[in-house]
């Protein structure tokens, strides 16, 4: 499988960079986009990578925040894409403290008309190799027990909409996050128990660690117990993060422009 980095926090001449998350999935002929990032950065990016979209039918959404679904409202066409994501991803989402929104730039009514929506809290096959995770289970102890965001009536938003991919390559799983607002390690072992693969070569995108804390060090320990062969953190993990996850999976930098060849 290949992955091209559309757009990720930081640039990759001749790409440049928003903070936001965008990559086109190759597996074996099927081409997915995962994630639009915070606006068309993605398409103009693609075209510098001598890419094209047109043929993509298939758009995955992480989950429901700005810089991951605004790229959305640049992909409308006759006939529709089919977009696939949670069905809470419409929800109203909000910053504590501040209100600001964010949220995307379609309602879900909207986003209607101008996709072919399927939302779904259950896995979804996408592939013969490519799977949408659905909703997340919150299973390990040191995981999602915090949160800087609220919904419309100002409660906490654990993001329950937020999912990924898993991909089965002859290595084992590819499992692939936006954000990570589950929990990477959640997502890997509810990936493992819905696909039925154990080994995981690799998981990949952003995992929302700041710091290089209890949490963080917890994450990349279960990550290594589960036997993962690479880690490839990347939008919103900050630097004191990717320094612990370097010490034990000599992880690169991703960029937008790269292109990752796994399996």
């Amino acid at each position: 499988m290949k992955i091209h980095v559309l757009n990720d926090n930081r640039p990759k001449y001749p790409c440049l960079s928003e903070h936001g998350l965008s990559w086109l999935l190759e597996v074996e002929g099927e081409r997915i986009l995962f994630d639009t990032g915070a606006s068309d950065l993605f398409l103009r990016n693609a075209r510098a990578m001598g890419l094209t979209l047109d043929d993509v039918d298939t758009v995955v959404l992480s989950h429901g925040h700005y810089d991951h679904g605004n790229g959305l409202v640049h992909l409308f066409r006759d006939p529709p894409r089919r977009l696939v994501c949670h069905p809470e991803a419409f929800a109203g989402k909000y910053r504590r403290g501040t209100g600001h929104w964010l949220g995307l730039p379609l309602t879900r009514q909207e986003a209607g008309t101008h996709f072919r929506l399927v939302t779904t809290r259950e896995p979804l096959q996408l592939s013969d190799r490519i799977l949408f995770l659905g909703e997340i289970p919150r299973r390990t102890d040191f995981e999602s027990k915090h949160t800087a965001f609220v919904d419309a009536e100002g409660r906490d938003d654990f993001m329950p909409d937020d999912s990924g991919v898993a991909v089965l390559t002859t290595g084992g799983l590819v499992v692939i996050t936006g954000c990570g607002h589950a929990g990477i390690c959640n997502t890997v072992l509810h990936a493992r128990e819905v696909t039925g693969e154990k080994r995981v070569l690799a998981v990949m995108g952003g995992f929302h660690l700041k710091e290089d804390d209890e949490t963080t060090r917890r994450t990349v320990d279960c990550l290594y117990d589960l036997g993962v062969r690479q880690a490839w953190p990347s939008h919103c993990t900050e630097l004191p993060a990717l320094a612990r996850f370097y010490e034990r999976f000599r992880n690169r930098f991703v960029r937008s422009g790269h292109v990752i060849t796994l399996g």
